[in-house]
């Protein structure tokens, strides 16, 4: 919009040039003791247009200003209100910051402002804007936009004590607040709280990590309850038996990994030779299985299953037996420290 209003006053035609010094406007201003700022020595034209150049009160204007300097002048525009203005409550307020456009051609200088003003008083206000500074060849001079003024008129009717103001407004009816809705939404709220947390438990609970033994003892029945020797498959149940053994004894055995060979898994671990009987045998007949495709009879599956728990079960019963010893041990040794000390 700014930009707009500077566009048609880049058409305005360049007024006439100011006058070298402004003569007070009064007797009082001539007695006043401030000093007037110089004006320029060089010549200058100004010209202003507002936009409208009739408003009401609080009714918002533009003021567009172009200024024309001689070649090589600079030209500084007012940003804001001046003193006079800012100590008056009902001036002529600036609002925001002027639009500003500097030109230059073969002649002079010319620079264009666009203003944002409304003005608060009724009848002829000034613009409340300080003046425009041209300097040129080390010489400064201001340039007065006190004599520019728009006409603000009143919105009261001719005869204001015929105005018939409008019926008082019922007065406000304050209800009471209803909280029984949002306390229902709370205790809602609160429900549904702790329905997720007990959901959140029971699924950790059901997905909790359990002991070696136990996972095989797991296996070991689901295996069992799907029927495989029954159902002609007893080459799946032992491979099946089989493998929940080796994933037992590589989590509880030291030394065992389940990426070992069977001929691996017997010589890292050779304890395991005292404790789980026949199960080089169970290894070597699986790996039959796995790999070269052998066929099994139903009672030799189920005789290699049942070899398969049996090691885990001893397996198990020697490691507890085991870390029992080293308990009592290590109480034994702790015992015989506190009496030394």
């Amino acid at each position: 919009m700014i930009a707009g209003f500077l566009g048609l006053l880049l058409q305005v035609a360049s007024p006439p040039a100011i006058a070298p010094a402004q003569a007070p406007a009064s007797a009082a201003a001539q007695a006043a003791p401030v000093a007037a700022k110089p004006v320029p020595e060089f010549p200058v034209q100004l010209g202003v247009r507002l936009t409208p150049d009739t408003v009401t009160v609080g009714q918002r204007f533009v003021a567009l200003v172009r200024i024309r300097a001689p070649r090589g002048a600079t030209i500084v525009f007012p940003t804001e209100s001046d003193s006079a203005a800012k100590a008056t409550a009902t001036a002529t307020q600036l609002i925001g910051k002027p639009a500003v456009q500097i030109t230059q051609d073969s002649t002079g200088v010319i620079g264009n402002a666009a203003y944002r003003l409304a003005a608060w008083d009724i009848n002829e206000q000034t613009l409340g804007l300080g003046d425009i500074v041209v300097q040129l060849n080390g010489k400064t001079g201001y340039v007065s936009l006190s004599s520019t003024r728009v006409f603000v008129r009143s919105v009261l009717p001719a005869d204001s004590t015929k105005r018939v103001p409008k019926p008082p407004r019922p007065p406000i009816e304050i209800k009471p607040f209803d909280w029984l809705p949002w306390l229902i939404a709370l205790a809602a709220l609160v429900v549904a709280g702790i329905l997720w947390r007990l959901w959140v438990w029971y699924r950790n609970r059901k997905n909790a990590p359990v002991d070696p033994f136990t996972a095989a003892e797991r296996e070991f029945a689901r295996i069992e309850a799907m029927g495989l020797v029954a159902a002609g498959e007893g080459e799946k149940h032992a491979a099946m038996m089989s493998d929940v053994m080796r994933d037992y004894l590589s989590a509880r055995a030291p030394g065992v990994e389940r990426s070992q060979t069977s001929s691996e898994l017997l010589a890292s671990a050779t304890w395991i030779h005292s404790v789980a009987k026949g199960l080089g045998e169970l290894l070597w007949r699986t790996d039959l299985v796995k790999f070269a495709a052998a066929r099994l009879a139903p009672d030799e599956a189920e005789r290699l299953g049942a070899s398969a728990r049996s090691v885990v079960n001893s397996v198990e019963t020697y490691l507890e037996e085991k870390e029992k010893e080293e308990k009592a041990a290590e109480a034994d040794k702790g015992s015989d420290d506190r009496k030394a000390a």
